[in-house]
């Protein structure tokens, strides 16, 4: 039997403060962790499972890894507190209805779905901060704090909420003085639960014609830049975290990739929105995503050379002399104390404290946003707009790149991937504004991007590759090692040279008539 109190942090502020306490009363707050969940709620097409009085859920941990099947009895409440039957077992990652463990989960499942297929409802994402309550040295219970994204139907809700769960030693009168402890917080007692609100949510959203359903970001031209912006943030917030469990594990490069570019997208947007913030509000935040950057940067560019260099190594004949194994292994160990570096980084309070208080910047509407004075002019705040100046500057920036292209330096080819891609950033950021049009003109600034993107690649292995027959003990000592690395190198600035003379290629769409046209109807939209 589950016995817990819930709910609802309507203020922030309230949240901020209630993540900082040690204490509530004579109760002491011992910290446990934290958590990232995924909640996936399953039932029949016909809802048997709901029917029956039963909630199935299965719960990804993104910390550990872990999969949990949970079922649930709809249950009694009393004011804040609930009390539930409740029935849990750990199920392999992805495992379906038939694969489940032997026990009274699975059996009420079965028994109330017939044997039919489950679908999935909807999916919640949480992350939770965790307390142990203790009285005493008595073990009371469990206080969690969460920050929870209802995603339903094309619908998003972001709520912050605080759960008290019972241990067995833990009573009701503990739950009511507990909650006589947070009432200066002016939290709101939450009689339904998350399922509930969610059902009503997706049930709402169904009833919907499928034309007028919100998208995920839903951006639109008459919205405040910054409240768009900051919905486009929250969400390449959650990708990032989405990743985290990956990256820490390190068994698939593509994890580091992934959290990368979602940090990389967020930055993006933030050079597009902070000068409406208040720069004491957006600062530190960009300051810890430059720094998260930059350790996850040092370990992908490390895989992704090794990936390149693993590969041509195996795309050699068996009798081809020499080996690329010293630079592999020079690599390899470069890697290590790169990634030792981002899991410290991780795996720090400064880290933590970072994606605390980003959640909660994300989450507030309004907070930190530059307010007029009374008197003053009024000033573009609207997507509408402040949106088409920003393109037709960006493009600018670009095309002003053409002169020289024919001549430029690796280095100011670089610089011409960096103003493409912000030009990218910006087209895709408000791509539901612009139209479905726009995409093409993506197309084209992406082609540009992939084709600098392995030029620059091939000139920074090239360097490295230099610096090793320059500087490396192994080719010194060993001609057949020196022989490979070298041909490696020239195999390198062949491919180089193909993708210098092929450059004007992708850059001619980026700068033909129909390319202006689309972004000009796209602008013209706003």
């Amino acid at each position: 039997m589950e016995i817990e109190a819930k709910y609802t942090v309507s203020d922030p502020t309230a949240f901020a403060t209630l993540l900082t306490l040690h204490a509530l009363g004579d109760y002491a707050l011992r910290p446990e962790g934290d958590r990232d969940l995924i909640d996936h709620y399953w039932d029949t097409p016909n809802r048997d499972l709901l029917r029956g009085g039963y909630v199935c859920r299965v719960r990804e941990d993104e910390t550990d890894g872990g999969w949990w099947l949970t079922v649930k009895g709809l249950g009694k409440v009393d004011g804040a507190a609930h009390r539930r039957e409740e029935h849990e077992s750990q199920i392999p990652p992805g495992a379906a209805a038939p694969e489940w463990p032997a026990g009274p989960a699975r059996e009420i499942v079965t028994h109330l779905s017939g044997g039919q297929p489950l679908t999935e409802l909807f999916t919640l994402h949480q992350h939770r901060v965790l307390r142990g309550v203790v009285a005493h040295q008595r073990a009371v219970g469990m206080v969690s704090l969460d920050t929870v994204v209802f995603e339903i139907g094309g619908h998003e809700m972001v709520t912050h909420e605080l759960e008290i769960e019972l241990a067995p030693s833990g009573t009701m009168d503990d739950l009511q003085a507990i909650g006589v402890e947070l009432g200066p917080y002016k939290l709101e007692a939450q009689r339904e639960s998350k399922f509930e609100r969610a059902i009503a949510m997706l049930d709402g959203a169904l009833a919907l014609p499928a034309a007028k359903r919100k998208r995920v970001l839903d951006v639109r031209a008459d919205e405040p830049l910054a409240e768009a912006g900051r919905r486009i943030l929250h969400y390449h917030f959650r990708r990032m975290l989405a990743h985290e469990h990956g990256t820490r594990k390190g068994k698939n490069i593509e994890a580091v990739h992934d959290m990368r570019v979602a940090i990389r997208r967020q930055r993006a947007i933030f050079r597009i929105i902070a000068p409406y913030f208040r720069r004491k509000a957006v600062r530190g935040f960009q300051d810890e995503l430059r720094a998260l950057a930059a350790r996850l940067g040092a370990v992908r560019d490390l895989d992704v050379l090794i990936e390149a260099a693993e590969g041509y190594q195996s795309s050699l004949s068996p009798d081809t002399p020499g080996t690329l194994e010293p630079l592999l292994e020079e690599w390899r160990k470069q890697r290590n104390v790169a990634r030792e570096a981002l899991l410290t980084y991780l795996n720090s309070d400064d880290y933590r404290t970072f994606v605390d208080h980003y959640r909660i910047f994300l989450s507030s509407e309004g907070a930190g946003v530059k307010v007029s004075a009374p008197g003053d002019p009024p000033r573009p705040n609207l997507v509408c707009h402040i949106l088409p100046a920003k393109i037709w500057n960006q493009y600018g920036r670009v095309r002003a790149y053409e002169p020289v292209l024919g001549l430029a330096s690796m280095e100011t080819i670089h610089a011409l991937r960096i103003e493409g891609k912000r030009l990218r950033y910006l087209l895709e950021f408000f791509s539901e504004a612009l139209g479905p049009e726009i995409a093409e003109a993506i197309g084209a600034i992406v082609a540009l991007q992939d084709h600098i993107g392995e030029l620059h690649d091939i000139d920074v292995t090239a360097g490295l590759l230099r610096e090793f027959l320059m500087r490396s003990p192994q080719a010194a000592r060993d001609p057949a090692v020196a022989d490979a690395v070298g041909r490696y190198l020239n195999f390198k600035m062949a491919r180089l040279r193909v993708l210098q003379r092929t450059l004007k290629r992708p850059w001619r769409r980026l700068t033909s008539k129909r390319f202006r046209g689309i972004v000009a109807r796209a602008a013209a939209r706003l």
